[in-house]
């Protein structure tokens, strides 16, 4: 098993990192997530989506806009999983919110799959409008909290312009962009599927709500977060590309060993055990616990297709052993 040390927080945006992120506004907005196992997916048709709700957060389809054909570079070992119970099949793809091109890098598997669901899941739906408000500081400034030393580190780190943008903001809107500086500027993955989805008028079914998502995104991207982002900022640019690296080769048992790492990074960064493993359970465990229900309705509603953060998708606890423990029988599948 390759390991490696890897920046704690690009872990965390590997789960959570914003489809919206990429929308070519001055803030990116980040993509939250919460565990909410009391309250039942959100359904819309996808023919209400196409135009008008949840098109905030999708990207626009490649497939229908006029263009040059794109060279195709597919991805030898995506991260794809059928789930087959009672005669139906659902289809689990473990995504890079963003650094991936999916029209580029995704297999034509994977895009026949999509097509032929009579439904598409993702985590959130980031066209909540209340979003932009959770973010936004009640009063004072982030240049305030940070203190002169750590405010120069962002301007240093993302540039003064965007600094401005971002002192407005609470701290997880600069952990965010800070985290993802150093991945390809790409569509967000996610936000192509939802697209595609939307224009051929599937169910979209969103996981977990936005809403509350960025409750935990706040909880666990804050000011100590932060000032730790920003004292490691030489180490970010390496350990963005090898994430990258170890998603496009397709190497679970490398995503795995990053956990050992990372909570070293924390704990020696003044983190403690306990909020290491709170992080974990938050960001990783209940939310994969939390999709199990919505998960198995979509499937004996006929199967569809599941595109979460890979992260979800291998390991103990992961929504795929959950699943096997449900009695469905989940195989990888490759091109």
């Amino acid at each position: 098993m390759k390991r490696w040390s890897h920046h704690w927080a690009l872990v965390i945006m590997v789960s959570l990192a914003g489809s919206a992120a990429c929308k070519g506004t001055d803030a990116p907005a980040p993509q939250p997530s919460v565990p909410t196992p009391t309250n039942p997916p959100t359904i819309t048709p996808g023919s209400a989506g196409s135009g008008s709700a949840g098109s905030g957060s999708a990207a626009a389809d490649p497939w229908t806009q006029q263009q040059a054909p794109t060279p195709k570079d597919p991805l030898k070992k995506p991260f794809f999983w059928s789930a087959e119970k009672d005669g139906k099949t659902t289809y689990l793809l473990g995504t890079m919110h963003m650094g991936v091109d999916a029209e580029v890098r995704l297999p034509k598997l994977v895009w026949d799959k999509l097509d032929a669901a009579p439904t598409f899941a993702m985590e959130s739906d980031l066209s909540d409008p209340g979003l932009v408000k959770l973010m936004k500081l009640q009063s004072g400034t982030i240049e305030e909290q940070l203190g002169p030393a750590y405010w120069k580190k962002l301007e240093d780190a993302i540039g003064p312009e965007q600094a401005k943008v971002m002192n407005g903001m609470k701290p997880m809107g600069a952990a965010t962009l800070l985290a993802l500086k150093n991945l390809p500027s790409t569509p967000p993955m996610d936000g192509v599927l939802l697209g595609r989805a939307m224009n051929q008028k599937k169910q979209i079914v969103y996981l977990e709500k936005a809403a509350l998502a960025a409750a935990v995104l706040e909880r666990h991207m804050n000011l100590k977060m932060l000032k730790m982002m920003l004292d490691t900022v030489e180490k970010s640019a390496a350990q963005t590309k090898q994430m990258l690296e170890v998603y496009l080769a397709g190497d679970a048992d490398a995503i795995l060993a990053t956990t050992d790492e990372q909570r070293k990074d924390a704990l020696a960064h003044g983190f403690t055990a306990a909020e290491y493993e709170e992080q974990m359970e938050d960001i990783l465990y209940r939310r994969n616990a939390a999709w199990i229900e919505p998960i198995e309705k979509l499937h004996a509603a006929g199967g569809g297709f599941v595109a979460v953060g890979a992260m979800h998708l291998v390991g103990k606890r992961s929504v795929n052993e959950m699943l096997e423990k449900r009695g469905f029988k989940l195989t990888r599948i490759a091109p």
